[in-house]
């Protein structure tokens, strides 16, 4: 192609991407005439420009980046950047070096002056900002994504204009797309969740706020190499879920691929059956799209897929996907969260994001409790094997026996042989073994689930952590235990003010909470409070959580739940049992536990039956 002709098709281009539907078909069909091989060139180009999300200015790609499908390397002279590496723009952003082009203008990366921070800002071409349509689109976008404040979703930090340039400024994301994360290699059962759980926390805030992303895919999620973090990008195509679509858009997504026939299948793909129909979509849309992803994630490929845009379109909304079950090897549990999430009925399907997200999270949490109970159990079973073949000779005893009886068969005569023998088996019948069995040993995890609070209201989302910490004003707490073997559990709170005779409350058993009872069953994890959280003391200072896990009823404290109730919200009001409780902990604290901080869980060990131990909670 010659430059002459890449401006034709340039110009074509330009024109047609501002037209939606059968206006732009129209448009291009008229600009070419009877130049197949002119449409053909445009026809391509607009299709790389939608398949690479063009009209979104965040991740959008350039009809520059498209160029290369069409021209020669030596057709075109390379563009001019629109800014140069120590480049000043306004009064605070230094520019460090080019990232890449978009749709609508290219991307560096730069540096605030303000707070010494890296940005990614990207420039508006001056093509771009003298169409108010486009600019309309940008200013949408840039409204949309400045309004979401959450950690998964990419925080954008100004929008301005300056010297006659447009620009907005974002986070910098030093990571890479979850598309090519996905290439090198499967990903393990652990990340695939909660890669799910990050994408889920971001869109229930965009729901939260009304707002439904309508393009999730593996192109729009972001995770940074330094700490696995997912950012959710593009809000470009996002709608506010209370306005309703004009005829165009509804119908947007519907005849896309008709516009290009079998070159937007990256999109397609992820589509749901309501975006394939072109009837009003909400958040139930992002959430069929988050369901693809995961399926994606776990099976190695999406759930449909055809030959042409066409083909897959009629595989969405006629098909059932292949289970999970037969594809990898998913637990049953995150295949029914999968398989509700793409229920081509949006009424059958998860209503809201949250709803999916509660689900994966308390996978999550059971997938962890499993596997250290199970690494708990082994290191336990193999210490206990250890010390059995250290500590049994018995079986040396006999080998040794039976050598000496056959040396004296063959040295002594028949008789005095089997007298001897007879009396040193008499012997080993009676000797007692010279090892101890085993000491039996309790065991007990714990982690622990923070909320925080802003105007008695839940703020941000819940996160989990295995060990004490220093937890703020409006901090609440709920407690999670399991263990491998069954037992009862007491729990007793002490609180932070050092006096003579310390006051006790009773957290945990109550007749609210396991019905009642403090026998646990190997393997159940307990949540407590079951569907509240814990308050701190209003007076700062450091309180005890007690844990006294124990193999028989402890008496001293089976009765005391008859304190936990809403009159004496579980203080124990007689001095004679507060003291006998006092007494029992400061007797049997005597033996530590040990205590082993996993990355998401804490466990405890004592010998014997009784486990005493004391979770120290320091508040502001």
């Amino acid at each position: 192609m010659t430059p002459e002709r890449w401006k034709q098709v340039s110009r074509i281009f330009n024109k047609a991407i501002s037209l939606d539907g059968e206006e732009r078909t129209a448009f291009v069909a008229d600009e070419c005439g009877v130049d197949q091989s002119l449409r053909s060139e445009v026809e391509k180009l607009i299709a790389a420009h939608s398949n690479a999300s063009a009209e979104k200015f965040i991740g959008g790609m350039a009809a520059e980046a498209a160029a290369p499908l069409l021209l020669n390397d030596d057709d075109l002279e390379p563009s001019p950047k629109v800014l140069t590496e120590g480049q000043q723009v306004g009064t605070y952003y230094e520019i460090l070096q080019a990232l890449g082009a978009g749709g609508m203008g290219e991307v560096y990366l730069a540096r605030d002056s303000r707070l010494g921070r890296t940005v990614a800002l990207k420039v508006l071409t001056p093509e771009i900002s003298r169409d108010e349509r486009r600019m309309q689109r940008f200013r949408q976008e840039a409204k949309v994504a400045s309004s979401l404040n959450q950690p998964n979703i990419l925080t954008v930090f100004e929008f301005g204009e300056v010297d006659g340039l447009t620009f907005l400024a974002t986070e910098f994301v030093d990571g890479e797309t979850l598309r090519d994360h996905l290439r090198p290699k499967p990903l393990k059962l652990g990340e695939i969740i909660d890669i799910g759980i990050q994408v889920l926390a971001a869109l229930d805030a965009a729901h939260e706020a009304h707002i439904v992303h309508r393009d999730m895919k593996p192109e729009n999620v972001m995770i940074r190499h330094r700490d696995h973090v997912v950012k959710v990008l593009d809000f470009g195509l996002a709608k506010v879920a209370e306005k309703s679509p004009s005829k165009a858009e509804a119908s947007e997504a519907a005849t896309a691929f008709k516009t290009a026939p079998g070159t937007i299948v990256g999109t397609i793909k992820y589509l749901s059956p309501e975006q394939a129909r072109g009837d009003e979509v909400d958040e139930r849309t992002d959430i069929w799209s988050t369901g693809v992803m995961m399926y994606e994630m776990v099976a190695g490929a999406v759930p449909f897929s055809g030959a042409t845009s066409s083909h897959t379109i009629v595989q969405i909304l006629e098909k059932d996907p292949v289970p999970l079950s037969k594809l990898g090897n998913a637990p049953p549990e995150l295949e029914r969260i999968v398989e509700k999430a793409m229920v081509k009925n949006p009424e059958e399907r998860y209503q809201t994001a949250k709803d999916m997200l509660i689900d994966l999270r308390s996978l999550k949490k059971r997938m962890d409790v499993e596997v250290e109970i199970q690494r708990t159990a082994s290191h336990t079973t193999s210490i206990a094997a250890n010390r059995t073949e250290e500590f049994d000779p018995r079986k040396k005893r006999v080998l040794l026996v039976a050598l000496i009886g056959m040396a004296i068969v063959t040295a002594a005569i028949f008789g005095i042989n089997m007298w001897r023998a007879s009396r040193a088996r008499s012997i080993a019948s009676v000797a007692p073994p010279t090892a101890s069995a085993p000491v039996s040993e309790r065991t007990l995890t714990y982690w622990i689930t923070v909320q925080k609070f802003r105007d008695k209201k839940p703020f941000q989302e819940p996160f989990t952590i295995p060990r004490e910490m220093i937890f703020e004003e409006d901090y609440q707490i709920r407690l999670s235990f399991s263990s491998p073997q069954a037992g009862h559990l007491y729990i007793l709170n002490e609180g932070p003010v050092a006096t003579s005779a310390p006051e006790f409350n009773v957290v945990f058993p109550s007749s609210t909470a396991n019905k009642g009872s403090s026998l646990i069953a190997a393997g159940q994890v307990m949540q407590i409070p079951e569907a509240s959280w814990l308050k701190f003391d209003a007076q700062q200072g450091t309180e005890k959580l007690w844990l006294i896990f124990s193999e028989d009823v402890v008496p001293e404290l089976e009765s005391l739940k008859e304190f936990a109730n809403p009159q004496t919200q579980g203080l124990i009001t007689d001095p004679v049992r507060n003291k006998l409780v006092q007494d029992f902990l400061k007797a049997d604290s005597e033996t530590k536990a040990s205590v082993e901080k996993g990355e998401r869980i804490t466990t405890l060990k004592s010998p014997g039956k009784l486990l005493v131990h004391a979770i120290k909670l320091e508040h502001h």
